[in-house]
């Protein structure tokens, strides 16, 4: 019977696949954040006003059109609280949303909740359910290891569409 090794650092432990754990008893995902925040100036003035230029890049590419971004909601935190960031720069965003049939009631009142509460319009795409299962069913099949891959690419085109509609890039 092996040990259950906890990260010393967060709550991963050895059971999360890919986990590694380096001498000081921290996971290979603690340490890849630390690396992205050294990369991106996470949490520094450095880093804000970075992200500042890239706002401001995105308001004047969007000066005179109904919306200047295009932000993923799913229903969950992280979509959510970046819809309120954005308003707070000042941005004019348009919701998206790629359904693959598998929301929650949960995640669906979540994302009509924050959009209207926002008033953020949104626009859904909502894949037909057959096509979905055998698309996921051919995945399970031929043994691909990441059978969500496919809501992954489908979400990105479904982004990628509701900007070509507005048209934002």
């Amino acid at each position: 019977m092996s040990t259950n090794v906890i990260c010393s650092r967060c709550i991963y432990d050895s059971r999360v696949p890919g986990i590694s754990f380096d001498a000081g008893g921290v996971c290979n995902y603690c340490r890849q954040i630390e690396a992205l925040e050294r990369s991106y100036d996470t949490g520094t003035p450095r880093g804000e006003e970075r992200l500042r230029v890239i706002v401001d890049q995105i308001r004047a590419a969007g000066r005179g059109k109904k919306y200047d971004c295009v932000i993923g909601v799913s229903g969950g935190t992280d979509s959510s609280y970046l819809l309120i960031k954005a308003l707070e720069w000042g941005l004019r965003p348009i919701a998206v949303h790629y359904d693959n049939t598998w929301n929650t009631a949960i995640a669906t009142e979540n994302i009509r909740k924050v959009t209207s509460t926002l008033k953020v319009d949104l626009f859904t795409h909502v894949i037909d359910n057959r096509e979905s299962e055998d698309i996921f069913r051919a995945f399970l099949r031929a043994g691909v290891a990441g059978f969500e891959a496919f809501t992954d690419i489908a979400f990105a085109q479904t982004l990628r569409a509701g900007a070509a509609k507005i048209p934002v890039k």
